[in-house]
């Protein structure tokens, strides 16, 4: 007989669920997003600048981040996260393209994105762009919003001195400067967590109770990410909705007896 194959604890699959959306009050989807659960990678791109330009924004971004995470191209230096590399080199991209192209001055997309390698998850952002961790039933938001209503609670001696801090003013995305600082932080996953990651087309409509709820339902991950969708337009509509779920469980070949069959949401 031989040895059972032995699987280290810090592997999981992984299965995911996209879904974008026009909204109910929008002509054009200037959203994008990827996920790939054999390369570990998930993002969510919220293109700003109007019209043509935000929708541009947002697929540089998108496709500069995959080019550079499954090449390596620009290379990473050392001890630098991979995603963050890639949201900057997707920062110089579109920022390049802005300057070249009278059509596209001022766009920029905000960007979220997580990277499992092994036993931990990478969540990188910029801008309003969020990640969100349901874990054992209890909902948390795992990003901050880059917004000039955070900037002011953190540094109130600058209250005013940008403009009123109105929840849609972010101070901080892909593409507007040449230089962009990405948010980095490292979690470790368990099993069954749900990673939600959504642009400001679901999170200012729809409250986190109601999300919670959502995702609470029992349903799977193709019904959730629909109500999710649903959930933003009846309350209106007013942006592009787009939502990307993704779901850890451990291999069955290793799981202790204790967990239990992987459960789907």
């Amino acid at each position: 007989m031989t040895e059972p194959r032995q699987v280290p604890v810090d592997r999981f699959l992984l299965r995911t669920v996209g879904r974008t959306d026009v909204g109910a009050q929008r002509t054009q989807n200037e959203d994008a997003m990827y996920f790939d659960d054999f390369l570990g990678v998930f993002l969510v791109c919220d293109g700003m600048g109007g019209h043509a330009s935000g929708q541009v924004a947002s697929d540089i971004a998108i496709r500069t981040v995959v080019h550079a995470l499954k090449t390596g191209d620009p290379p990473v230096s050392p001890g630098q996260e991979p995603l963050v590399a890639a949201m900057r080199a997707a920062n110089a991209a579109v920022y390049q393209r802005s300057v070249a192209d009278p059509a596209c001055h001022g766009m920029g997309t905000t960007s979220v994105g997580l990277r499992f390698e092994e036993n931990v998850v990478h969540v990188c952002h910029c801008g309003d762009s969020r990640a969100y961790l349901l874990r054992q039933g209890q909902f948390h938001q795992l990003t901050r919003d880059h917004s000039l209503r955070n900037l002011y609670q953190d540094r109130p001696d600058l209250i005013g001195t940008l403009g009123p801090a109105t929840s849609n003013v972010i101070i901080r995305a892909i593409g507007l400067d040449a230089n962009v600082e990405i948010e980095h932080n490292v979690m470790s996953p368990e099993h069954g967590d749900i990673f939600l990651l959504c642009c400001d087309g679901l999170s200012d409509l729809v409250d986190d109770w109601m999300v919670r709820e959502i995702m609470t339902s029992g349903d799977s991950l193709e019904t959730i990410a629909d109500n999710l969708i649903r959930a933003a337009n009846n309350n209106g509509g007013t942006d592009n909705i787009t939502v990307v779920l993704t779901q850890t469980f451990a291999d069955p070949l290793w799981l202790p007896p204790e967990y239990g069959p992987p459960s789907m949401y």
